[in-house]
């Protein structure tokens, strides 16, 4: 299978460094475009933003701290990574019900996340939801802890 566009979903939690490299490691032999997406399930009013921001987008300004602070995160993520990030996200809500239109948009073909195996997870695990919700093939990388 060839990939040409993998997105990352990253929680800025122990490992996610892991996950990203992963995706590049598959991305660079491909000549794969890779972007990133962080869900921030903590900010619940509507009136902040709702759906997703594109970080990249102009225009767009990021106005609640915690959004904010997500920005910031995942711009330090991109700063450790040795390829070039098309794309970094932030979506307000669930992974996995808000994923079909950028993922069609962008032309995604590949999503990489990954799965820690803890009792929040259990509680909340993104991963099945998107195993069910998924337009296109996952990757869900283990992580121990």
């Amino acid at each position: 299978m060839t990939y040409h566009h993998i997105l990352v979903a990253v929680d800025f939690e122990e490992g996610t460094l892991e996950v990203i490299n992963k995706a590049v490691r598959l991305a660079k032999p491909l000549n794969a475009k890779v972007s990133l997406i962080h869900v921030n399930t903590q900010i619940n009013d509507v009136g902040i933003f709702s759906g997703l921001i594109d970080t990249e987008l102009v225009g767009i300004e990021i106005t609640h701290p915690m959004s904010d602070e997500s920005g910031k995160k995942l711009d330090e993520l991109v700063e450790k990574i040795d390829y070039p990030i098309s794309h970094k996200l932030l979506v307000n809500g669930d992974l996995s019900h808000d994923l079909e239109g950028p993922v069609k948009k962008m032309g995604v073909d590949l999503i990489v996340c990954g799965h820690h195996h803890n009792f929040w997870s259990r509680m909340s695990p993104s991963a099945s939801g998107l195993m069910n919700t998924s337009l296109v093939d996952l990757l869900i990388v283990s992580l121990e802890g």
